[in-house]
């Protein structure tokens, strides 16, 4: 279903740079610390941060080789494509799901905030644009905003870094010893 909802999702007549996934579906080339065979999602345009799919996994990723480490650089943001995009529509973007994994539930909470209170000149197109994106976003996919912080936490401490399959540029820019 993820993969289905995700096609859907990129044919969306929306503003996807709004909601911090830009280019949504379009392959892009990968970092050091992109799993092998990953399937993009979207990224922030920011940092390298993007998410993606894995083969044969439901769950949707993020990727961040600026912050990240070893057992950090590719940690799941949610259970599926739909979990994944009420979270966007709780956060009103996806950069906060990418920083979920250092962050306490305060300051996450007042990351969220602060977000919320920004404002620049010309600010009131980009807004436009964004609540336009969101709200497509729900109908499209019958979905309501849900709080992200414990579920994505709790995804994260069950998860086992070392199912990850990275090519021989992680280990080689990490000066790891390759996997036997």
């Amino acid at each position: 279903m993820t993969r289905e909802d995700l096609k859907r999702f990129c044919a969306l007549d929306i503003d996807f740079e709004s909601i911090g996934l830009m280019e949504p579906g379009l392959s892009l080339e990968p970092y050091f610390c992109t799993p092998m065979n990953a399937e993009p999602v979207g990224r922030l345009g920011c940092d390298g941060i993007h998410f993606v799919l894995l083969p044969g996994d439901e769950r949707v990723f993020c990727v961040d080789p600026a912050m990240g480490e070893p057992g950090t650089y590719v940690l799941p943001v949610a259970t599926d494509f739909r979990e994944f995009l009420s979270f966007v529509l709780y956060c009103r973007d996806a950069n906060p799901l990418s920083q979920i994994w250092w962050l306490t539930e305060e300051r996450f909470r007042e990351l969220l905030e602060e977000d919320k209170r920004a404002v620049w000149p010309g600010c009131e197109t980009f807004f436009a644009g964004k609540q336009t994106a969101l709200e497509r976003i729900a109908r499209a996919f019958d979905l309501a905003p849900a709080a992200p912080y414990q579920q994505v936490k709790a995804l994260q401490a069950a998860f086992d870094p070392t199912i990850m399959k990275f090519s021989n540029e992680y280990y080689d820019v990490l000066g790891l010893e390759y996997p036997e």
